[in-house]
């Protein structure tokens, strides 16, 4: 492989996108009930596996062309598109909780009220 910035950009979408089980995804937003609004909007229901393949390449070349940020990540409808480095990662999010510490717990010293 050349060490073409195109060409590793290529790659790493057409790799992620070809690895990523659109068709068990689908089955699993339709289990969940899920309903996604889509751009252009769409009447209701859970995308097909193109749309969901065509909200996947955006959220993807977004998470890659972001230059300003080393770690990102770009969400849409339960999919979220992470790059970290060189890394580019594809997920289907059904449920999800997290902690900042920095946003969620006072500083010493600092009133609270």
């Amino acid at each position: 492989m050349s060490n073409d910035p195109a060409e590793i950009r290529k790659k790493a979408i057409e790799t992620t996108m070809a690895q990523f089980d659109f068709s068990k995804v689908a089955l699993a937003a339709t289990a969940a009930g899920w309903n996604v609004r889509t751009r252009p909007l769409q009447a209701g229901g859970v995308p097909v596996p193109e749309e969901m393949r065509r909200i996947a390449r955006e959220l993807l070349e977004k998470a890659w062309d972001d230059e300003d940020a080393q770690n990102c990540e770009y969400c849409h409808g339960g999919l979220r598109a992470n790059r970290t480095g060189g890394c580019l990662t594809l997920q289907f999010v059904i449920e999800e909780s997290y902690f900042v510490e920095a946003l969620d717990v006072p500083s010493a010293g600092v009133d609270s009220d």
